[in-house]
């Protein structure tokens, strides 16, 4: 049986040249780190990095949502806790503005004082989140509360805030000033905690008695305390959401990397073999072609 010299050149080429391409591609990997640099290497391995890729982008979103929501929240608890604590304030110049001890011009005094308490209350209830919108004005950019000149004070937001979605879900990062400091139960039906503070202080400066300005003030406070206690509720949940996120992105990064990345070690000793392969290969393809034998091989 004859075999035809150019049969022989074919196979040989044929086999350097996949053995080349062999090393190319080991040595790729090794610098690169990763075994998958083209659909061509793992085409189901390739589809699977696709998908948790585009995981991970979803869940960048999703981090960046929770972390503005998060933001907001602090931002609220911080406002709200100022405003608790002015309210203590008030409590305690109320229950001293009771006694029946006080002369007129002391419980002016302190009324005076109530009167600077509402106005950092007021001041306080317009503060603003790290982009400089009021942080209880709902779904408004207005400014929320506006103290007139009579004493009074004014709201100016309108509706809620839009919920921030999160996992899937969604949470109401701020609250309405009309929800947290209106609707407050007094012993007369309903006010809100401007009014209830500027009450009382009315009620001082004209000596008539504060009346159930103790309870009703007691009554402001407790209703900042809850809003306090919900914004606390929400904190908790972005919490957990945020361990939520930072498990998913372990174990997506456990999988990625054992689709993905390359054992080094291993491959530098493939490459190794290949070379040593292709440097045989090429050898004995020099030593056939130089054989005079080979010109007559048909």
């Amino acid at each position: 049986m004859r075999i035809s010299s150019s049969l022989l050149y074919d196979r040989a080429a044929q086999s350097m040249g996949g053995l080349t391409a062999r090393a190319d591609t080991l040595q790729t990997q090794i610098a690169t780190g990763k075994r998958i640099v083209a659909p061509s290497n793992d085409a189901a391995g390739y589809r699977q990095l696709n998908t948790l890729k585009r995981a991970a982008t979803d869940d960048v979103q999703n981090a960046a949502n929770v972390q503005l929501a998060a933001s907001l929240v602090t931002a609220s608890d911080t406002a709200l806790s100022a405003i608790e604590t002015q309210l203590q304030r008030a409590n305690e110049l109320v229950v001293q503005g009771a006694s029946d001890t006080l002369s007129a011009d002391q419980k002016s005094a302190i009324a005076t004082q109530l009167d600077a308490v509402l106005e950092d209350i007021v001041r306080l209830a317009n503060a603003t989140d790290s982009r400089g919108s009021p942080l209880f004005s709902g779904a408004s950019e207005a400014t929320p509360y506006t103290l007139n000149a009579d004493g009074t004070v004014s709201y100016g937001g309108s509706g809620e805030s839009s919920p921030i979605p999160i996992g899937g879900a969604s949470i109401q990062a701020t609250v309405s000033g009309e929800r947290i400091f209106g609707g407050v139960a007094t012993a007369a039906g309903t006010s809100d905690v401007f009014a209830i503070v500027k009450s009382v202080a009315d009620s001082l400066r004209a000596g008539t008695g504060i009346g159930s300005g103790i309870a009703d003030v007691q009554a402001a406070l407790g209703a900042v305390t809850d809003a306090r206690a919900s914004a606390g509720a929400r904190g908790a949940r972005l919490d957990l959401e945020t361990a939520r996120l930072a498990d998913i992105a372990t174990a997506r990064e456990e999988v990625r990397t054992g689709i993905e990345d390359v054992d080094v070690t291993q491959t530098i000793t493939e490459l190794q073999k290949t070379l040593t392969v292709l440097q045989a290969t090429q050898a004995s393809f020099t030593k056939l072609t130089s054989l005079s034998l080979f010109d007559y091989i048909r």
